[in-house]
């Protein structure tokens, strides 16, 4: 188990960089928004995708810029929770369950029929 003073600080540090991350992608979401110029109609079929393509590359940018700020906060605020006895670890794993558990058959416990 991590000392408290430890705990604390990752907590605190986890929940200032999502914070900081989630600010940062909203502040460019205003500046995108901003500066939007409108549809530019053309002919061109290339244009036109360019422009859809950069558009939509841009807004998965923000979503995953903010998934990852809102994750980080989240962890953040559940260390404290842990740290100040309010709440439970929600992310914690258990020994022995993952990919590399392996089960005995179903097959092998029972008897053999003639």
């Amino acid at each position: 188990m991590m000392p408290v003073k430890t705990t604390r600080t990752l907590g605190i540090v986890s929940a200032v960089v999502g914070l900081v991350l989630l600010l940062i992608t909203f502040a460019l979401a205003y500046s995108v928004f901003a500066s939007h110029q409108g549809a530019l109609t053309s002919t061109d079929l290339s244009t036109n995708f360019a422009s859809l393509l950069q558009a939509a590359v841009q807004a998965l940018f923000l979503g995953i810029m903010g998934w990852a700020g809102s994750l980080l906060m989240i962890r953040g605020i559940d260390f404290e929770k842990v740290e100040r006895g309010v709440g439970v670890v929600t992310f914690k794993v258990d020994k022995g369950v993952g990919i590399m558990t392996q089960q005995p058959d179903q097959e092998e416990n029972k008897p053999k029929s003639s």
